[in-house]
């Protein structure tokens, strides 16, 4: 595998590998020419990569020329001890605060606040970075997407966004962050408890927009583990025989668990505050051959690959309880997700 990928680097041809939550499986879909696909509604065959803006154009890599590979050959490799200073500290300070003060102001009652860290590495080699990260976080969507039109990204994240098969869909609501000692479960406050609530209401709400006389089932509030970082886990179910994922995606991104609630005043609030273009961060990606079967996932615990490294992004969801430096520090504990793999 690692040839076959440093051979589509080496000629700029568009690639992605990746493995599901609890698999060792590694899938590869690759282009023999560097041309940009693009999907308007879901009927093709291969891998999205959708922005966090809206659109109505979604890049993919069609599955045509795909490849299985398992991940037991290929091991972990030595990672660097990265530490974050305080860069940029008060700017992510100064904008909690104004969000606080949105909340007073309005009726929104979450924004998820992000920022990029950059990281440089001399001798990086984005392989091993990928196959590091799939042999840390064996519970999450691990995947490594390379394409000379839109850049190259990599993550690893905990957040299913849809799955779509025989007529279900399967979604969750994912929020609150904790960190807890080994052998200790993490103590939830009132304001993680409520920004999950906040999140769960505001994915039936839009689903029932969408399929009014579909029953909808929400599930009981899990504690879930992603490396070091716990959260708080809902999944959410819904049968139809006319699930669509091109409905599902409209009504659906971004979640309010990466952009707020309510949609509409959130987004406003990111797009004219946040001081950097978020591109694929906080979008959703993963395989889908139809627009009735997909298995999808939100772009979170990622990078993007730039000439002296990575460029690391990382979010907080804000809410009336949020203590500004509490969330600085909640972004500082996420970002260690991916570079603990570097």
């Amino acid at each position: 595998m690692i040839k076959a990928l440093k051979a589509l680097e080496e000629k700029k041809l568009p690639f992605v590998v990746f493995k599901h939550p609890n698999s060792n499986e590694l899938e590869l879909y690759f282009q023999e020419d560097d041309r940009l696909y693009l999907t308007q509604d879901f009927s093709e065959q291969g891998f999205l990569m959708a922005p966090f803006n809206d659109t109505n154009s979604y890049p993919f890599i069609p599955n045509k020329n795909h490849k299985k590979f398992d991940l037991s050959f290929y091991k972990e490799s030595n990672s660097s001890d990265i530490s974050f200073g305080n860069e940029n500290r008060e700017a992510f300070i100064t904008l909690v605060e104004k969000a606080l003060v949105e909340f007073s102001e309005s009726v929104t009652e979450k924004i998820v606040l992000s920022r990029s860290i950059p990281v440089s590495i001399s001798d990086s080699e984005p392989i091993n970075t990928f196959v590091n990260l799939a042999n840390l976080y064996p519970t999450a969507f691990v995947y490594y997407w390379h394409h000379p039109k839109t850049g190259s990204w990599m993550g690893a994240t905990p957040e299913r966004f849809a799955s779509l098969s025989n007529n279900e869909l399967h979604t969750i609501s994912l929020a609150g962050t904790s960190i807890a000692k080994e052998d200790e479960k993490p103590i939830w406050s009132e304001k993680e408890l409520q920004e999950q609530q906040l999140v769960t209401v505001s994915i039936e709400d839009s689903l029932r927009s969408i399929y009014p006389n579909s029953k909808i089932e929400i599930g009981s509030v899990q504690t879930v583990q992603a490396g070091s970082i716990y959260h708080l886990k809902t999944d959410i179910r819904l049968k139809s025989d006319d699930l669509s994922l091109f409905k599902i995606a409209k009504a659906l991104h971004p979640t309010p668990a990466v952009g707020g609630v309510p949609k509409k005043n959130s987004l406003e609030f990111i797009l004219k505050n946040e001081a950097h273009n978020r591109k694929y961060y906080t979008g959703f990606l993963g395989p889908f051959d139809s627009d009735h079967h997909a298995s999808l996932y939100v772009n979170l615990r990622c990078a993007e690959l730039i000439p002296s490294g990575y460029r690391v992004y990382v979010g907080a969801g804000i809410t009336t309880k949020s203590i500004p430096l509490n969330e600085w520090e909640e972004t500082k504990r996420k970002a260690k997700t991916f570079c603990k793999a570097l």
